[in-house]
């Protein structure tokens, strides 16, 4: 068992071939710790400047044109229900709802914008940090040099699965929205549903990056996510809501989760040719 492997996870061989999935589920969740610890062991602060920069950049830019695409809303749909001016108490609570309805469909487009844009406009700066994190586990692998064409294939090979990822999630998420809106009682099994399924997609989209550095195409990318699913949901989820934590959430959540996605599958898909060879 390599130095750095042992150093990174306590469990043995027999445990993370049995492992359950909560089991796998924690794994994604605990290794955002192990990915600070990573950093500082190999100096990687220099990764995190572009990644953070950009991720802000993103993230207040999405908000900019939320926020004005909510207040807009609102005030053509007052407008065209004739509530901008509520003369008796039904077209105030009208209005009102409205405001509210079109807040929440606002931030649900806005977070699932930002998102999608925070993977795909990311993804070259994070592929070099999960390249990164793949060169220390896999000494033994030469050192690749830059090629602009197969840079040029990967992006192509990033936004195929990511746009296939989002419709997939739409049609998922989609029907989830329009059930808890309209059959209140199920809103907290729908809600809670919608942030698994989020969470897979992230997590989804921050093990891509050493998938893509393994070489493994589109299929085989995928075949790997759902072998692992629920330490793709814990890697997803841990950022889902570590997003929300201000400042450091919006600068380090992207960074961290890759390093943790690239640990984590590292270990899992290990274990698993260890157990085959067995």
């Amino acid at each position: 068992m390599p130095l750095e492997k042992a150093c990174l996870f306590p469990t043995n061989k027999n445990e993370i071939n049995s492992m359950n999935p909560f089991a796998k589920f924690w794994l994604g969740v605990r290794l955002y710790g192990k990915a600070l610890a990573f950093t500082r062991k190999h100096n990687l602060w220099k990764y995190y400047f572009l990644p953070a920069l950009l991720n802000v950049i993103i993230f207040v830019s999405v908000g900019i044109v939320g926020f004005y695409f909510v207040n807009d809303t609102i005030d053509w749909l007052e407008g065209l229900f004739r509530l901008d001016n509520p003369v008796n108490w039904w077209q105030t609570a009208l209005s009102y709802i409205v405001a509210i309805l079109v807040s929440i469909i606002a931030f649900l487009i806005y977070f699932k914008s930002y998102k999608y844009l925070m993977l795909i406009l990311l993804a070259p700066v994070l592929s070099i940090v999960a390249a990164k994190v793949q060169e220390i586990l896999h000494p033994e692998r030469p050192n690749e040099d830059f090629h602009f064409p197969q840079f040029l294939h990967d992006l192509k090979r990033g936004l195929i699965i990511n746009l296939t990822n989002l419709a997939i999630e739409l049609s998922i998420t989609i029907p989830l929205i329009l059930i808890g809106l309209f059959f209140s009682p199920v809103s907290p099994f729908t809600t809670v549903l919608i942030i698994l399924v989020e969470s897979y997609f992230l997590g989804f989209g921050m093990i891509d990056l050493r998938n893509e550095f393994m070489k493994l195409d589109v299929q085989e990318s995928r075949a790997t996510v759902k072998k692992h699913r629920p330490f793709a949901v814990g890697v997803g989820m841990t950022m889902y809501f570590m997003i929300w934590i201000p400042i450091l959430g919006i600068l380090f959540a992207p960074i961290w989760a890759c390093i943790s996605a690239g640990l984590g599958i590292y270990e899992l898909e290990e274990n698993s040719i260890i157990k085959a060879e067995n």
